[in-house]
């Protein structure tokens, strides 16, 4: 009887180790994959969409490394049926349980609080910092122009949010006139279809100057995308404004999150209670 149990305890602790390692990987993917960055950076006050990605992406791992532990750790004890071993396991297991948890509920919440607010913030930057700050890959400006690359969007609401702004005036000054940025064009070197893709991840890694066409965008028609004839425009520009694709873009990662983590916290609970019925039943036949 001990063995049957012990047998499937030991099934439950390899999936645990499975759940962690995936989670290590999804950690490593964020690290690997800098569109998160640029893409932070449009519901955030302060300019360190970055950092932000960092700290969850080392999370993820701290997180991924404790559960493979915490496994481990149910493992033996099912293995070698040792009650006290059996305990700390699931106290590992409700601590997890406990952490998976409030990590989803801060999630949902922090996604909630950045969407508060955001169209007035995105319209204040574009109109003031927009083009200002060309140097820094994680200004505003860039992060827009990632955020119209990837979502085929122009602007906050429109193609014609650009009008009167810092960027629009400078470039009357200095002759460019341009009345949109060329990512809002449809663009030759367009590649946000595949942008995700493992290829495509491992490809930005070692050609990190290279793979960046929101930075060095090439129109499929400039100067159709640049007419004031809108008849011209048509299938050379951006119309939609990038906000609506921006909040589902965050409302689609939270609830991955969300979902993650209640689907790990199943996970422990179901480990458990088998560990618990494996203890009672070692409690049991001590007895005897």
């Amino acid at each position: 009887m001990t063995s049957i149990i012990n047998k499937h305890e030991a099934v439950k602790d390899h999936s645990l180790h499975l759940s962690g390692f995936m989670i290590i990987v999804i950690g490593t993917w964020l690290l690997l994959e800098p569109s998160s960055g640029h893409l932070f950076n449009l519901f955030m006050k302060s300019l360190t969409p970055h950092d932000t990605v960092h700290i969850l992406s080392y999370s993820f791992l701290v997180l991924g490394a404790v559960i493979v532990t915490v496994g481990f750790v149910g493992c033996r004890a099912s293995l070698h049926g040792t009650q006290f071993l059996l305990i700390v396991y699931i106290a590992m297991l409700m601590l997890l349980m406990i952490v998976e948890l409030a990590t989803a509920a801060v999630g949902g919440f922090l996604s909630f609080r950045a969407i508060s607010g955001l169209e007035n913030r995105l319209l204040e930057k574009l109109s003031d910092q927009y083009g200002h700050d060309p140097t820094s890959d994680i200004a505003f400006s860039h992060s827009l122009d990632f955020a119209q690359y990837k979502f085929n969007c122009c602007g906050i609401y429109g193609d014609l949010d650009y009008n009167g702004t810092a960027w629009w005036r400078d470039g009357r000054l200095s002759g460019t006139k341009r009345d949109v940025p060329l990512t809002c064009c449809v663009l030759k070197n367009h590649e946000a279809k595949n942008s995700g893709s493992p290829m495509s991840v491992v490809s930005r890694v070692f050609h990190k100057d290279n793979e960046k066409p929101w930075l060095h965008p090439q129109p499929k028609d400039e100067a159709a995308c640049q007419s004031s004839d809108p008849d011209a425009q048509i299938n050379f520009r951006n119309k939609k404004g990038c906000l609506e694709r921006a909040k589902q873009w965050l409302r689609t990662d939270s609830l991955k999150l969300v979902f993650l983590g209640i689907g790990m916290a199943s996970m422990q609970a179901i480990a458990i209670v088998a560990s618990a019925i494996l203890c009672r039943t070692i409690r049991d036949m001590q007895e005897y």
